[in-house]
């Protein structure tokens, strides 16, 4: 994917699809760079890596509409730790993804007579140890009724010694009674012997759903994907799976 114009990006917060409510989002991470400069360091400045901070941000058309909205989402998060958030530059399936997990700090609504309501949120990463995961979208938001493999097989490579798998499970807008998924990996795109790694459920509630890491070094599977094991009603789901 060369040089891309914001036209097709996405956010899927908890659970919501803010992708029809925004024109503008960003996702920021930094390092700090404490000095430690000492009479050794012959007239330089020396520096240290320090910690690490994400932030997530986005911005677009306010409605208020019905209880899947831009307000009764934003309100009732306000402040609320761990919240799972999936982004990307296209909504297409084995593109990149970002994910990570933050809580929303702020809110803000409205703007000049005349203009289309606005509103901007921004939030906080408060996952310490995880961070920022860099992946691939495995599903785009999708309609499902049946169990199977869902979305794109991806080829993310080996697991290697100090790495884990990462995955997101988004359950959007109106939920169905259950259902059941599992991220599985496997040597060659055929899945002819793949293993489970990660299982959310059985859910019954939409929600933004974080997956237990797995850690490598896991040999052989280089290809991950999303499965439905179990499914009662219709669900509207998006996964995203990364290594790092």
């Amino acid at each position: 994917m060369g040089v891309l114009a914001l036209t097709t990006a996405y956010a899927y917060v908890g659970a919501r699809d803010f992708s029809g409510d925004i024109n503008q989002w960003l996702l920021g991470a930094e390092a700090t760079t404490p000095e430690c400069t000492s009479f050794r360091s012959a007239g330089w400045r020396e520096y240290k890596m320090g910690v690490k901070t994400s932030a997530f941000a986005m911005s677009g058309h306010y409605q208020s509409a019905t209880a899947d909205a831009v307000d009764p989402h934003v309100f009732d998060n306000l402040g609320v730790a761990s919240q799972v958030i999936t982004t990307g530059p296209e909504e297409t399936e084995a593109t990149p993804a970002f994910f990570h997990r933050g809580m929303q700090a702020d809110v803000n609504l409205f703007g000049a007579h005349g203009e289309i309501n606005p509103f901007s949120v921004t939030a906080a990463g408060d996952d310490g140890p995880t961070g920022i995961v860099r992946g691939q979208l495995a599903v785009k938001m999708t309609t499902v009724t049946t169990t199977g493999a869902k979305g794109t097989a991806l080829n993310l490579g080996l697991i290697g010694a100090g790495q884990y798998l990462y995955a997101t499970l988004h359950l959007l807008g109106t939920a169905g009674s259950s259902i059941t998924a599992v991220v599985e990996t496997d040597e060659d795109n055929t899945f002819a012997s793949a293993t489970t790694r990660i299982t959310f459920g059985p859910l019954t509630a939409v929600g933004g759903n974080w997956g237990t890491r797995v850690a490598g070094a896991i040999a052989s599977d280089d290809w991950q994907r999303l499965n439905i094991t179990a499914i009662t009603g219709t669900w509207v789901i998006a996964c995203a799976i990364g290594i790092q």
